[in-house]
């Protein structure tokens, strides 16, 4: 392939900085890149210190099952294990074949289980390493029926390497401050809510000033060494079951948003109602990315401004609000048909979209999830 040197470069360029601020732009720039080196798919990645964890932020022809592959597989493979062995020059561009005979290659669980499962077969990359050990990355892979990447491919690849540097050192900065005022503090702070945020290992990322005030005594909870820790035992299984699946699936890693709600419970018999909700962000960010919410709420804060709130946190409509608030009574679809005096298939429309954009899958669950969530000012 003629690359023709620095100009299709210069044609990468225009999306590729436009996506330090924009991370919708991302994919215009896979687009690109993708025709350009005729790669069948295309994807940048992040991955964890010493190869723990993949994450994908974003993509192109991947389907959702080969996404959850790679971010899973990665530590199978042998091609990684080379490509950390440029952590001091800072950067690396290449491919498998560059460091490992193509026999041996496709005999590694990893190819068996992810290349040749999604019909891949050739592969190559741009990555750049950051403090940490983090590493930041753009794959091109091409299936069966292509040729391996030139060596002109390659080079268009290295000549991307320092901007992909500069881009992603500028977006992990700003989407770090967006991301934390948004999820951490300034916004759910607006809302009045005692919140916590946490990553995808369900580590606390932060805690604004009512959720500090409300565990402040540690009676019915604490933090400790970045861990949530409930006072008793019993309801410490159930917290880390609800951490466990919102956290995983705020991060992608998972489908599931868990139950999403307990309640603690102190010797004195005070109470605290703790709701864990996924938040799915637009950009991961490497130091400190927030996979979910945690709302903590006192028994008497219960019932104010619900509607409002349920409009804020999961973009319900004032018509889904109404029938959320016949469910969270207990009410059937017939019930709420008549008392709202409307179809029955559209109390079941409404239904479907609170589902959806609650997470739950049933009514039972999504009446625990209400009933546990944080008020805000009527």
């Amino acid at each position: 392939m003629d690359t023709n040197g620095s100009g299709l470069t210069k044609a990468l360029l225009d999306p590729l900085y436009s996506a330090a601020t924009e991370p919708e732009m991302w994919p215009v720039f896979l687009e690109k890149a993708s025709k350009i080196l005729h790669a069948d798919k295309a994807a940048i990645l992040i991955h964890a210190p010493y190869n723990v964890n993949t994450l994908t932020c974003a993509d192109r022809g991947v389907t959702v099952e080969t996404r959850l592959a790679a971010e899973r597989l990665t530590t199978l493979s042998p091609w990684m294990v080379e490509i950390q062995k440029f952590h001091e020059q800072g950067w690396y561009c290449g491919s498998p074949e560059d460091h490992l005979p193509m026999e041996r290659f496709r005999r590694s669980k990893f190819y068996v289980e992810f290349f040749r499962k999604y019909d891949i077969e050739w592969s190559a990359a741009a990555v750049v390493f950051r403090p940490g050990g983090w590493m930041q990355s753009l794959h091109v892979a091409r299936s069966r029926t292509g040729a391996p990447f030139g060596g002109s491919e390659k080079e268009l690849l290295r000549e991307l390497v320092p901007h992909l540097a500069r881009v992603f050192k500028v977006q992990s900065a700003i989407t770090s401050l967006n991301e934390r005022n948004a999820a951490g503090q300034h916004a759910l702070d607006l809302m009045g809510a005692a919140c916590i945020t946490l990553d995808g290992g369900g580590r606390v990322l932060s805690a604004n000033r009512r959720a500090e005030a409300l565990i402040a005594d540690g009676a019915l909870l604490r933090i400790k060494e970045r861990r949530l820790l409930a006072a008793r035992p019993i309801d410490q299984k159930i917290l880390d079951a609800c951490l466990l699946k919102a956290c995983a699936c705020g991060a992608g890693k998972s489908t599931d948003p868990g139950e999403g709600a307990t309640v603690l419970h102190a010797a004195e018999g005070r109470a605290l109602y703790v709701t864990v909700l996924p938040y799915h962000s637009s950009w991961a960010v490497m130091e400190g990315h927030p996979s979910a919410i945690l709302f903590l709420t006192t028994p008497e804060e219960q019932g104010q401004g619900e509607h409002r709130l349920w409009q804020g946190i999961f973009g319900m409509s004032p018509a889904e609000c109404r029938v959320a608030e016949m469910m969270k009574q207990g009410m059937e679809v017939g019930e709420i048909s008549d008392l709202l005096r409307i179809k029955a298939d559209t109390v079941r429309y409404y239904q479907k979209c609170i589902y959806r954009k609650t997470g739950v899958r049933g009514q039972g669950s999504m009446m625990r999830l209400l009933t546990r969530l944080p008020s805000t000012s009527p």
